[in-house]
């Protein structure tokens, strides 16, 4: 279910590239693996000095596996642990954003070398946006037990 979702972002991206002046589709211009390291080195270390690292281990594995809570704080702490890594994701993504906007602009003197600076400089923010898409429906899927284990009366 959840490729959908990520399939969902290749095309949309794939299709406004087919809608851009020069009309060629291509995720080449979005692939950038140190942005995406720079989310996770930033992400990690924030979800463990929150003590979440456990709580999310726990949500992965009651959205994307055959995992069940054995009660609602478990199911809770899930759940927010899934809240902040969104909320985590996106804020490093804004982050790194911010950084490569400013080293572009101090750095690159000609026009080209800007363009080409700002494009890789938004990467971080892209991966933040579709890791946020991507989460999101795990974290609605957590709610929507918490819902489920309150109504049972278990």
């Amino acid at each position: 279910m959840y490729i959908l979702v990520i399939l969902g972002v290749i095309i949309s991206v794939l299709f406004a590239g087919m809608t851009g002046d020069k009309g060629g589709a291509s995720l080449v211009p979005c692939v950038d693996i140190a942005a995406l390291l720079l989310i996770l080195v930033v992400v990690i270390p924030v979800m463990a000095s929150m003590g979440m690292l456990k709580d999310l281990n726990l949500a992965f594995k009651l959205t994307l596996g055959k995992g069940k809570a054995d009660n609602l704080p478990d199911l809770k702490r899930a759940k927010l642990a899934m809240t902040y890594l969104i909320r985590a994701t996106l804020f490093a993504g804004t982050v790194g954003t911010l950084v490569g906007a400013i080293q572009v602009l101090a750095f690159y003197k000609e026009m080209l070398a800007l363009t080409a600076g700002l494009g890789v400089a938004i990467c971080p923010l892209l991966y933040a946006f579709v890791i946020a898409i991507v989460l999101l429906p795990l974290e609605a899927r957590l709610e929507r037990k918490i819902v489920e284990y309150m109504e049972s009366g278990e």
